[in-house]
C-alpha cells in the first residue's frame, strides 16, 4: 500500500502541475489563434479536462477495453498532449517575445541614437576642417569663419550632448530589460550561440516533460487512491471477522435439575447390574425405565406404610 504522505503528495503535485500546464496551454492556444480568444479558451480548457478524465479512466479499465476502443482512447489522450505541448510552447514563447521585442527595441533606438550622435560629431569635425583649411595667411577670413562657424558649433554640441544623455538613459533602461533575460544570455555566451536558439532549446525540455509528466501523475495519484481504499477494505473486512468470531453465544435457557430420590439411584444401580449380565433386553428395560415418571418410580418402590420396598 502506498504510504499516506506519498498519497497527499501525489495528490498536491497532480493538481499543481496540472493546472499550471492547463493554464498555459489554454492562454498559448489563445495566442495563436486570438481571432476568437473566448471560444479557443473554452475549447482548450474542456480538452485539458477531458486528457486527464481519459487517462484515469483508461488506467483503471485497461483489462476490461476492447482493442479498438482502447486504441482510439490512448491516441486521444496522445493528440490532446500534443496540442497542450503545443500551448505551452506558445505561451513560453509569447513570454520570451515580450522581452525580446522590448530588448530589441531597446538596441534599435540606441543605435539610432548612435547614428544620430556620429552624424552630428561629423558635422562638427567638418565645419572645424573646412575653417583649417583656410590659410594663415587670410587671418581675417579665417577668424570670420569662426566666428560664423561656432554658433553651428555650440548647437550641435548641444544636440550631442542631449544624445549622449539620451543614450544613457536607453542603456540603463537595456540594463533593466536585460534582467529578464540575463540567464539566457550567459548562456548563449557560454555555449557560443544566439539567444534565440538557447530559448528555443529551452523551451523544448519544458514541453518535453510538462504534459507528460502530469499525465503520469494524474495516473500515479489515482493508482495510489485505489490502493488505498483496497487496503482499508480488507481491513475493515478482517475487523469484522475477528468481531464475529469473538462474538458470545446466545444463552441457552437452563433446564432445572429434577431431585432424584435415592431409591430410584439405587434401583438404578441394580439396573445397570442386570444389564451386564443379561445383555441388550435389560438395556431396553432400563431405557423404558427411565423414561417414565420419577413420581410414578418412586410411588411404586414403596409399600402402603410408607416404607420402600
Amino acid at each position: 500500500m502506498v504510504a499516506l504522505w506519498i498519497t497527499i503528495g501525489l495528490v498536491v503535485s497532480t493538481l499543481c502541475v496540472s493546472i499550471l500546464g492547463a493554464t498555459f496551454s489554454v492562454v498559448g492556444i489563445g495566442a495563436l489563434f486570438s481571432g476568437a480568444l473566448l471560444a479557443v479558451w473554452a475549447m482548450a480548457g474542456s480538452l485539458e479536462l477531458a486528457k486527464f478524465v481519459l487517462a484515469a479512466y483508461v488506467h483503471q479499465r485497461w483489462a476490461n477495453l476492447n482493442l479498438a476502443f482502447k486504441s482510439y482512447m490512448v491516441f486521444a489522450i496522445v493528440v490532446l498532449s500534443l496540442i497542450t505541448s503545443m500551448g505551452i510552447f506558445g505561451f513560453l514563447s509569447d513570454a520570451y517575445q515580450s522581452a525580446s521585442l522590448a530588448m530589441d527595441s531597446g538596441n534599435i533606438k540606441i543605435e539610432a541614437k548612435k547614428t544620430q550622435l556620429a552624424n552630428y560629431k561629423n558635422e562638427i569635425a567638418r565645419i572645424n576642417k573646412s575653417i583649417d583649411e583656410i590659410p594663415d595667411a587670410r587671418i581675417s577670413r579665417k577668424m570670420k569663419a569662426r566666428t560664423e562657424a561656432d554658433p553651428m558649433i555650440q548647437s550641435l554640441n548641444l544636440k550631442v550632448e542631449g544624445i549622449e544623455k539620451e543614450i544613457s538613459e536607453a542603456n540603463l533602461d537595456m540594463l533593466e530589460i536585460k534582467k529578464k533575460v540575463g540567464p539566457l544570455i550567459y548562456v548563449a555566451r557560454a555555449f557560443n550561440m544566439d539567444i534565440d536558439s538557447v530559448v528555443k532549446y529551452f523551451i523544448l525540455i519544458f514541453v518535453s516533460v510538462f504534459d507528460p509528466l502530469a499525465i503520469c501523475l494524474v495516473i500515479a495519484m489515482s493508482q495510489a487512491i485505489e490502493s488505498r481504499k483496497r487496503k482499508n477494505l480488507v481491513a475493515t473486512e478482517n475487523q469484522a471477522t475477528a468481531a464475529s468470531a469473538v462474538t458470545p453465544l446466545v444463552d441457552q435457557p437452563v433446564i432445572p435439575e429434577v431431585p432424584v430420590a435415592p431409591a430410584v439411584v439405587a434401583q438404578a444401580n441394580v439396573v445397570t447390574a442386570n444389564t451386564h449380565l443379561h445383555g441388550g433386553d435389560d438395556q431396553e428395560m432400563l431405557l423404558m425405565r427411565f423414561t417414565d415418571d420419577p413420581k410414578e418410580e418412586i410411588s411404586e418402590s414403596k409399600d402402603k406404610n410408607g416404607n420402600a420396598v
